[in-house]
C-alpha cells in the first residue's frame, strides 16, 4: 500500500517539475532572445551618457 502511495506521488512530483522547469527555461530563452530596443528619448534620463 505504501508502495503505491510512493510511486503515485513520485510520479506526480516528476510531472510537476517536469511542467515547471520546461515553462522556466522557455520564458528565460525568451527573454535572451528578444530584447526590445529602448527608446531614444530614454537616454536622457541616465546618469552616464
Amino acid at each position: 500500500m505504501i508502495g503505491k502511495i510512493s510511486k503515485s506521488l513520485a510520479k506526480g512530483t516528476v510531472l510537476v517539475l517536469n511542467t515547471f522547469l520546461r515553462a522556466d527555461a522557455n520564458s528565460a530563452s525568451c527573454i535572451i532572445s528578444y530584447q526590445p530596443k529602448a527608446p531614444k528619448e530614454l537616454a536622457r534620463f541616465r546618469r552616464t551618457k
